[in-house]
C-alpha cells in the first residue's frame, strides 16, 4: 500500500537528499572498514591469532566501498 505521493521513489536519482544518505553511507561504511584493518593490525602484534581474517575482512570491506565511492554517478 502506496499512501505517499512519491510512489516508492524515495531515493531515486534526482533526488538529493537520496544520494546525500547514500554517499555518507559509502563514508561510513569505508571509515568501518578501515578500523577493522586496524584492530586486526593492533590484534596481530598482541599475537592474538584470529585477528589475521579481521585485518583480512577489513581489507575486502575498505577495497569494495573504495571502489563503490569511485565509480558513483556525481
Amino acid at each position: 500500500m502506496d499512501t505517499g505521493n512519491d510512489r516508492g521513489n524515495v531515493l531515486d536519482h534526482g533526488d538529493e537528499a537520496g544520494r546525500a544518505v547514500a554517499a555518507t553511507g559509502l563514508w561510513v561504511a569505508l571509515a568501518a572498514g578501515i578500523t577493522l584493518v586496524l584492530v586486526g593490525a593492533f590484534g596481530m602484534v598482541a599475537g592474538l591469532k584470529p585477528a589475521v581474517w579481521v585485518a583480512v575482512i577489513g581489507v575486502v570491506v575498505s577495497i569494495g566501498v573504495a571502489v563503490a565511492i569511485r565509480s558513483r554517478d556525481k
